[in-house]
């Protein structure tokens, strides 16, 4: 042990002296093994502050004081984690319905009941304000809430920034997010809960902040919201179209127990304690743990996630190996001295694996060092943007893996070069000659069987749709392909004899110098194949997305419709919106679009229009009922009329149960639906679904009504005439009613937006300018039809930048190195007359050699890659019928740019770069 300690002390003394002689080259490995430990390093602090642990949850939730959260769900008894982070029914108990609902008073008293007697319960209510909230002339997009920020036992948040708190009704306060737009204190908010409610002026009285606390206007408790809005008959609150949540918080100084939030989750209601997240009761009491949530799901992301970054470390060590190689041979007459004062082959290993080691520990470490400051000021950066970070978060041990993994990756790419070291030839490292060893049959065999086995692993997942077994094949094959670059070189010098000068010399060197080519050209390889792999399914997206894609109209009309759900506020904007449109864009016709109004002249509230499909294409259960593909339901042999699956092509997407008498058909479809147009005005429904007309020939439509508390008033199926789209021509997917229908059904239409065709197609700029004014001040929104876009298109440019900077990286880290190795032999070719422009040649197509072995088997590879990850993104509507969207589409240009593109560039950088002034040198001992 004592001999052992005592060598390795000299060895990282003889480390430090080499890596402090040889300052570029160690600055160089040191460089390849920072910049990704500095970025990981960085994401680390980001990613550790931003996700939540249960202590943050509950101070954002809770504040400092407050001792539990209670939010309904539905009546039904729950079980929940003790964070409560998931939840899920128990068997017994019966779902809450409407008629059996307890009243918010109701509930508050059951479950103030099951609290400590000193403690108490504060509403805490929000509604998305869904547009009903005018600021000047503009509608505004955020959150109304009902909460006393200045009671007792709810410090920490929300907090006054300025001015101060609600004391009357009609006062509020706003967020410091709504602030930044503009509004202040003395500003006055017109508001309006619903359609059927009266218009609320609200005067601002003060800016808040907090934790968590995005866009809102807050007020006190029931001065913005009637009671009936939040009605406990499910945990889905609904009113005038917004959406909504009510909380009780427990202040108080007892603490809730897990006891009491068994209790409360027996009234159908989840818990979060203050006292149970600090104090976790025993497993033993636990039905539903944080790990029972989503945890299979997660099982894949995680092996992807390990395969990913082994793939990472990989071409680390790759981009690092030429030096590490070209270190370890300029060091053999050290290491030969070495071998003749008595150290044995292992100490030469250990040695080269201790410099390396050495080099890539301390450039971690002070990578580590320098990622934390940059990662806080990324923190700081997501804060101003809105994001809510509730605390910065450091992990000692992260970065400590983060400078172990940089020293491991370094002393890795170290192995061969070591390996190497220890059968060295100390006769002619100490006579400076060169010797050339032939590589050995079984590495590249090795590697291409290793390639076969991942490419068919990879084929098998991909089959199985098994993301992890694929992935996990494609990185087993990109290691196998590394082991094998060797022989690629060396076969590529062999297959050089007919070539120019260059080129040969430049082969050959590649293959006398193997160690310092092949992590090279594996590392260019590599890259590349990842990259194109990338281009391939990203191009097969592409492809599937435009073949997926269905317009809403032909080119070039208009749609104005509501943004969200907020019809009822926004109908009688309809008049501005259209005078807004005419002044804003060349438009030539309006014509409005109609559907069944919610709010009947005889006071149902709801009516709901429901089309029935005939009883041998009903899907079992529920009438109507459309099946995702994958159901459980689907497995069992449901028709095939289950599935809907895509609009038929040469359909545009419906936007609901439309009423039209052929007008708005005409613009949404440019006069090439003369047919349906037609059948419209004389009375008959239009459908492109053969399966929604009866054998009788007409739809039967299912008009459902409710009222005000979403009781059933009626339901009754009534039955129209219909006829099919004709074949050809351009259809609206789904059903068109025509205006009379209306009468027919005995509800009312009101228009929900409007159409509009133009004289030209008016430019992106006129678009949103049009767009920016409807939303301020009608809150509804226009969208020109323009065909589909790709949205990839920047993806895929900086893939192509990405696998070029990999790239060239790579090779010129090879490049220079030859470079510096090369000067006997240039200054050889000096002597017997080459002409300065040698030099260049050299190193040009040294670059070209290294780049271009490495382009083209890495696009040949990346392309097999994405064809296989294609493959597994086979639609499910395949099993059940329906067309195969994904396809192999090659992007061609970018797979050009890549295999062809950056070796031409790396052979301009490197001619362009390199002095062409050759310098005699000494021969002998280079």
């Amino acid at each position: 042990m004592r001999q052992r300690i005592v060598f390795w002390r000299a060895a990282l003394r003889i480390a430090r002296r080499d890596a402090w002689r040889n300052k570029g080259r160690s600055a160089l490995i040191a460089l390849m093994i920072a910049l990704p430990v500095l970025v990981m390093a960085s994401v680390s602090v980001l990613y550790r502050s931003d996700v939540r642990d249960p202590q943050d949850n509950v101070r954002v939730a809770l504040g400092v004081q407050a001792q539990a959260r209670i939010a309904y769900v539905d009546g039904t008894p729950i079980v929940q984690s003790p964070t409560d982070n998931g939840t899920q029914y128990v068997s017994e108990g019966t779902v809450g319905s409407a008629a059996a609902a307890p009243t918010p008073e109701e509930f508050e008293a059951e479950v103030g009941a099951l609290i400590p007697a000193r403690d108490r319960l504060v509403r805490d209510r929000t509604f998305d304000s869904n547009r009903n909230l005018r600021w000047q002339d503009r509608f505004l997009a955020l959150k109304v809430r009902e909460f006393d920020y200045t009671a007792s036992g709810v410090k920490g948040l929300v907090e006054q920034e300025s001015g101060r708190a609600p004391e009357e009704p009609g006062e509020v306060v706003v967020s410091d997010a709504v602030a930044d737009t503009g509004v202040k204190a003395g500003d006055e908010l017109v508001y309006r809960p619903s359609a059927h409610d009266p218009e609320q002026r609200l005067k601002v009285v003060g800016v808040v902040s907090g934790l968590d606390l995005d866009r809102q206007v807050i007020g006190l408790p029931g001065s913005l919201f009637p009671e009936d809005a939040f009605a406990t008959q499910n945990s889905f609150i609904s009113y005038g179209g917004a959406f909504g949540e009510s909380r009780l918080l427990v202040v108080g100084p007892d603490p809730v127990t897990w006891d009491a939030v068994l209790d409360i989750n027996q009234r159908g209601a989840t818990v979060l304690s203050r006292h149970v997240v600090e104090n976790p009761p025993p497993s033993s009491q636990v039905a539903f743990n944080d790990d029972d949530y989503g945890l299979g799901q997660n099982g894949d992301a995680v092996g992807i996630a390990a395969v990913a970054v082994g793939l990472i470390l990989l071409q680390i060590a790759l981009l690092a190996g030429p030096a590490i190689a070209v270190g370890a041979r300029r060091n053999q007459r050290t290491l030969a001295l070495m071998v003749a004062a008595g150290a044995e082959p292992k100490h030469l290993r250990t040695l080269v694996l201790a410099t390396n080691g050495l080099i890539g520990l301390v450039s971690s470490a002070v990578a580590a060092a320098v990622g934390v400051p940059i990662g806080i000021g990324l923190v700081e950066v997501a804060r101003a943007f809105g994001t809510t970070v509730v605390r910065v978060d450091i992990r000692l041990t992260d970065l400590a893996v983060l400078v172990a993994v940089g020293g491991l990756t370094a002393a890795g790419a170290s192995l061969f070069p070591a390996r190497q070291a220890a059968r060295l030839d100390v006769v002619a490292a100490l006579t400076g000659r060169r010797g050339y060893h032939p590589p050995a049959l079984r590495v590249p065999v090795a590697g291409l069987l290793i390639t076969l086995a991942g490419a068919a692993l990879a084929v098998f997942g991909s089959s199985r749709r098994w993301a992890f077994v694929t992935v996990l094949g494609l990185g087993v094959a990109e290691v196998g392909m590394v082991l094998a670059s060797g022989a690629v070189v060396a076969l590529a010098a062999r297959l050089a004899v007919r070539s120019p000068f260059t080129i040969r010399f430049a082969l050959r060197d590649a293959a006398r110098q193997r160690s310092r080519t092949a992590p090279a050209v594996a590392a260019v390889l590599a890259a590349i194949a990842g990259g194109s792999a990338a281009l391939v399914y990203v191009a097969a997206q592409d492809d599937h997305d435009r073949r997926d894609y269905r317009a809403t109209a032909v080119e070039g009309v208009l749609t104005v419709g509501a943004s969200g759900y907020a019809v009822d506020e926004v109908i009688g904007s309809m008049d501005r919106a259209e005078a807004i449109v005419r002044d804003e864009l060349p438009v030539k016709t309006v014509q409005p679009l109609r559907t069944p109004a919610w709010s009947q002249p005889d006071g149902e509230v709801e009516v709901e229009v429901q089309e029935l499909r005939p009883p041998d294409r009903r899907c079992p259960g529920e009438e109507g009922t459309v099946l995702e593909p994958g159901a459980p339901e689907a497995e069992e042999g449901w028709p095939g009329a289950c599935y809907y699956g895509r609009n038929p092509v040469g359909t545009l997407d419906s936007a609901g149960s439309i009423f039209d008498d052929g007008s708005a058909l005409r613009i949404l479809t440019g006069g090439r639906a003369a047919s349906d147009e037609a059948a419209l005005r004389a009375g008959s429904v239009v459908t492109n679904r053969p399966e929604l007309i009866w054998p009788d020939g007409r739809v039967h439509v299912l008009v459902h009504r409710y009222d005000q508390d979403g009781n059933d008033l009626s339901r009754e199926v009534i039955p129209l005439k219909a006829v099919r789209s004709a074949p050809g021509q351009l259809s609206l997917d789904g059903i068109v009613y025509p205006v009379t229908a209306a009468e027919e059904l005995g509800i009312s239409l009101q228009d929900i937006g409007f159409v509009a065709d133009m004289s030209r197609m008016p430019t992106k700029d006129e678009e949103e300018a049009a767009n920016d004014l409807l939303l301020a001040q009608t809150g509804l929104e226009g969208t020109v039809e323009r065909g589909y876009t790709s949205q990839y298109a920047l993806g895929q440019l900086a893939l192509l930048i990405a696998c070029a900077v990999i790239s060239l990286v790579g090779t010129f880290t090879a490049v220079g190195l030859a470079a510096a190795e090369a000067r006997a032999d240039v200054a050889t070719l000096a002597a017997v007359g080459a002409g300065p422009g040698v030099r260049r040649r050299l190193a040009a197509a040294q670059a070209g050699v290294i780049s271009g072995l490495g382009g083209i088997l890495g696009v040949l590879s990346g392309i097999l890659a994405g064809w296989i990850l294609v493959r597994m993104q086979q639609d499910w509507a395949v099993k059940y019928g329906g067309e195969n969207l994904w396809r192999l589409a090659l992007p061609g240009w970018y797979l050009l740019a890549v295999a062809v593109g950056i070796p031409l560039l790396a052979t301009t950088i490197a001619f362009a770069a390199t002095r062409s002034r050759l310098t005699m040198v000494r021969r002998l001992g280079q």
